[in-house]
């Protein structure tokens, strides 16, 4: 089996290779209308500003400015596109139905207003993610977007579907509904072909395929057409921290990211 890795993972990489944005995070301080994590966020007066199940106001974390970054099909070009959660023990999610919105929110501002300024944010008492107590994000830091080219790891819901394809490639051999990844490769097998189909920058994206410490999430039936990763940002030990070193993943579906209806969004974190 070992002589035949190389082949395999070419031919799932083939199969597999989906263009994505990696999210660069920087040193650099941001200012209210730039691509950033934590922080104030960017805020019409007019609108409602998003508050838990509890009444209680979410924290920003993250907000990415299409019109300051380099993005194509099928992420929107204009507009400002932001992420908020609770500030509280398991930081907005709800493990019995990851779409509930009561305690986190995705929101899409297809117009921004330049003409707002800090000032005019402070007036309306929203909350900054320094003085939270239970946040991911320990330092409001801007962000840049980076095209690149991602595969499928083994992690994906996807991967066992690449994996036949390539198998029978590669093998000439129709593997089973039931001939997963797994139980076909050696765990040293396995270990291998997960470091060849390896991604070096693992940590922050949108679009792409993304990771987990435990289980993607849309094994789960029910959760299968969030076939879109609209956010991923993941433990670095630097300025950003999910639980026990995890990771925040953020999906829609395709069609929902192409009508710009962000209503409809999966948030997971998990961590070891």
């Amino acid at each position: 089996m070992s002589d035949k890795l190389e082949e395999l993972s070419q031919y799932i990489k083939n199969l597999s290779k989906m263009e994505y944005y990696d999210i660069e995070i920087t040193d650099e301080s941001p200012e209210l209308f730039d691509s950033k994590i934590g922080g104030i966020p960017y805020w019409p007066s007019e609108l409602v500003y998003p508050t838990n199940s509890e009444g209680k106001k979410l924290f920003l974390l993250a907000q990415i400015n299409f019109e300051k970054e380099k993005v194509e099909y099928p992420l929107p070009t204009k507009g400002l596109l932001q992420f908020f959660i609770g500030d509280d023990i398991i930081m907005g999610v709800n493990y019995d139905d990851l779409t509930d919105q009561k305690n986190f929110r995705v929101i899409y501002h297809e117009n921004i207003d330049y003409k707002i300024n800090k000032e005019s944010i402070k007036k309306l008492d929203i909350p900054d993610t320094k003085n939270a107590e239970f946040f991911p994000v320990m330092k409001e830091s801007k962000i840049s977007l980076n095209k690149g080219i991602d595969y499928a790891n083994i992690g994906d819901f996807r991967f066992d579907n690449f994996f036949k394809l390539a198998y029978k490639n590669v093998y000439n051999i129709d593997l089973q509904k039931t001939e997963f990844c797994y139980k076909i490769l050696s765990i040293e097998d396995k270990e291998k072909l997960e470091i060849k189909l390896e991604n070096q920058k693992l940590f922050h994206k949108m679009l792409g395929y993304s990771r987990f410490t435990q289980e993607d999430p849309r094994y789960n039936k029910k959760y299968a057409d969030y076939d879109t990763l609209l956010l991923q940002i993941n433990s670095n030990g630097k300025n950003v921290v999910w639980g026990d070193v995890g990771i925040g993943n953020f999906f829609i579906s395709k069609q929902s990211l192409l009508k710009k209806d962000f209503s409809k969004v999966l948030y997971n974190w998990d961590c070891a």
